[in-house]
């Protein structure tokens, strides 16, 4: 794996994890930046890792 797929791989990891604890401890959706209330945006947060995530094993990004 790339380093741009591990980097991929732990920006993704974060984002989820934010949204899961987001749902948990709604004051932590200010660090979200998407239009909603706490609960969209930490669905939002949670997609967009899940991507981050399906994309770091999918597309090998070389850093070249």
């Amino acid at each position: 794996m790339y380093l741009v797929n591990t980097i991929f791989l732990i920006v993704g990891i974060g984002i989820s994890i934010l949204g899961v604890v987001s749902f948990f401890i709604p004051a932590l959706t200010r660090f979200i930046n998407a239009p909603g209330g706490p609960k969209l945006k930490s669905i939002i947060s949670l997609i967009i890792g899940i991507i981050f995530i399906i994309l770091s094993f999918v597309i090998e990004i070389p850093l070249e």
